[in-house]
């Protein structure tokens, strides 16, 4: 059953302090499951939007488990290029409601874990932007006392600017067939800009993640209208492989990678084959979705709140623990995080590293990280290897703030694919 709220009055938040310096992907919540923030109509997409975009460009969806209806709000935040809140005051880039009520929510049906579903859409008829750059969306639950439970990032373009991209090979010969180096050259026809080393700043950032992003970059060379983005063995990435996968879109059939499911009356309990390094291994193509994931069922017809949920068993081969490392599930899944629930422990008596976790019906992508124990370092090379041919996506995004301007302008974002090369 479906329940809309219309309720159209501001409120006003108080909430608790959170460490978040950097503002990255949160949850605060652990019954707050499979959240996602994409482009409405299309879940696998990264989360960014054109300055003047129609309502519901946005979708934000995610579970609460159990029955209860939980009275959730939620604020959108400008920041600069680093993610740190501007000077700016909220009615400087918003119109409408600084804050406002998630209204979109209804309960699974025919599932073994009850959840109540819930859904934002941005811009809506009550919170709309008017400055492009990087945003945070907060949701709050107000139920009892307001406390903050997720924070989403997402990015709002104006498409003023121009890029041309090229993949090219790495000035180190001992990253020639591990690596991806990227040049570019931003066009900036009908801007004037001062001072180009000091207001543009560029990021890129591979695959969607923001850890392993690299800026800010400042124009390398500048020709009249041109920016030149053409470093030397500094907008480089290690290639990774294709990620690994699992098929768990049905609970009667076994899906690819799927060993046995079984039905415990509570929920699911889903084990996978037990997998094995690759480092060393000839690379594969295989299409994937460069880590994300798709919450779905094979059955037509079926809906978000149809999808049930499982205890998902991974499992990979290893003749001895790391001495000064940990391993990690890693991925959209994780929320491109290393997470205490998604640390692996090492088993002797099946000679691996075993891991449980709680996931919503769908098909995943994931791979494993060994992260230095003491440095937090993740090996680059550690269970997946890198391989030159690998397909990957890279977003390049170009920041402008004229000198007295009290917010970063995002002028522009492109995409580019491995697979164009």
């Amino acid at each position: 059953m479906r329940f809309f709220i219309f309720l159209f009055f501001p409120i006003t938040l108080f909430a608790q302090t959170i460490d978040n310096p950097r503002n990255e992907l949160r949850n605060y919540d652990e019954d707050i499951r499979s959240v996602q923030l994409y482009l409405s109509g299309a879940p696998l997409t990264f989360p960014m939007v054109n300055l003047d975009a129609a309502y519901g460009s946005l979708v934000l969806n995610f579970d609460h488990l159990g029955v209860d209806v939980r009275d959730y709000v939620y604020s959108i935040q400008l920041c600069d290029a680093d993610w740190q809140p501007t000077e700016l005051d909220d009615n400087q880039y918003i119109e409408g409601f600084t804050e406002d009520r998630i209204t979109e929510f209804y309960n699974s049906f025919n599932t073994l874990q009850q959840y109540v579903h819930y859904t934002l859409y941005l811009p809506n008829q009550n919170v709309r932007w008017t400055k492009s750059g990087n945003y945070l969306l907060k949701v709050y639950d107000n139920t009892d006392e307001k406390m903050l439970v997720l924070v989403r990032r997402f990015l709002v373009v104006e498409s003023e600017w121009s890029a041309a991209t090229e993949f090219v090979k790495p000035v180190r010969v001992d990253k020639l067939n591990t690596h991806h180096e990227i040049d570019f050259i931003v066009s900036a026809k009908g801007s004037r800009i001062s001072y180009p080393q000091k207001e543009v700043a560029a990021y890129v950032m591979q695959n969607g993640r923001w850890d392993t992003a690299i800026g800010p970059l400042p124009p390398y060379v500048v020709r009249q209208d041109q920016l030149v983005f053409d470093y030397q063995d500094k907008i480089v990435f290690p290639a990774g492989k294709e990620w690994r996968f699992f098929d768990m879109r049905s609970f009667i059939y076994r899906g690819e990678f799927v060993r046995n499911i079984r039905n415990n009356a509570e929920y699911f309990d889903v084990t996978l084959f037990t997998e094995e390094t690759r480092a060393n291994r000839p690379y594969v193509y295989r299409g994937d979705l460069n880590g994300r994931f798709s919450i779905e069922t094979s059955t037509p017809g079926d809906t978000l709140e149809n999808c049930d949920y499982a205890m998902v068993l991974f499992s990979i081969k290893q003749n001895a623990p790391f001495d000064d490392g940990d391993v990690y599930i890693f991925g959209e899944l994780s929320d491109w995080q290393l997470k205490p629930e998604f640390k692996m422990r090492y088993e002797e008596s099946v000679s691996a590293y075993v891991c449980e976790a709680f996931l919503k019906q769908g098909y995943y992508n994931y791979q494993y990280l060994v992260v230095d124990r003491k440095t937090g370092q993740v090996d680059e090379e550690g269970l997946e290897g890198n391989w030159y041919e690998a397909a990957n996506q890279y977003y390049i995004f170009v920041y402008y703030r004229p000198f007295g301007q009290r917010y970063d302008r995002l002028m522009m974002a492109t995409v580019m694919d491995t697979r164009q090369r």
